[in-house]
């Protein structure tokens, strides 16, 4: 609850950005310097408790992925079993946003392929980089009975889930996320979506 707590507070009211400083590199013996970046990878991976699984196309499911920060608030892609896409935005945005879209059972079929060839399920429940302070947060969630999978990623976004998001907005763009009909979505069910999106990367119990 701390940990939602401090992103929401951060939403709210707005946080400072922060970024890394490079290493300055040269000899003593020329006045020429490159700065080069750190490369020294301070990243941090927190292991998940919860049991891994295969996601089942043939049963009911949801996948909810939201991007965005805890400063500005999350852009969320819900999906279910069906096909039903609900869209909402709200970074860099006076006023929340929804849409809807539909995939077809092919493409719920694609979606399902990039959590299990992406082994989504069998990630960390949390990445981040230390190193930044606000930046982007995206946090994914994916539910299917018995079985739940949520990851927090802070300003670290391995292979495996920028593959994700790369499928899933081709899958969108297919459907019609370019040309959808965007209608205003009421502040307090947008702080709601919000606040139980956040809610899902407090740890199992």
């Amino acid at each position: 609850m701390r940990l939602t707590l401090l992103i929401l507070a951060a939403f709210l009211v707005g946080c400072d950005g922060g970024t890394s400083t490079p290493t300055i590199v040269g000899s003593g013996n020329t006045s020429t310097q490159a700065v080069e970046p750190d490369t020294r990878r301070t990243e941090v991976v927190e292991p998940d408790t919860r049991p891994t699984f295969v996601l089942d196309a043939s049963k009911p499911f949801v996948i909810e992925f939201g991007r965005g920060s805890g400063q500005h608030g999350l852009d969320i892609v819900k999906v279910n079993e069906t096909g039903a896409v609900q869209l909402s935005r709200i970074e860099g945005r006076p006023n929340a946003e929804f849409a809807s879209l539909q995939l077809s059972s092919t493409d719920v079929a694609t979606l399902v392929g990039l959590v299990n060839t992406n082994q989504l399920t069998s990630m960390g429940r949390m990445y981040s980089d230390p190193r930044m302070a606000d930046g982007t947060q995206w946090v994914l969630w994916i539910e299917q009975s018995p079985f739940q999978k949520s990851i927090y990623f802070n300003n670290f976004f391995p292979d495996e889930i920028t593959a994700f998001e790369s499928g899933l907005d081709a899958l969108l763009q297919k459907a019609g996320s370019g040309t959808a009909m965007w209608s205003p979505l009421p502040r307090q069910q947008a702080m709601d979506q919000q606040k139980a999106l956040w809610g899902r990367i407090e740890p199992a119990r």
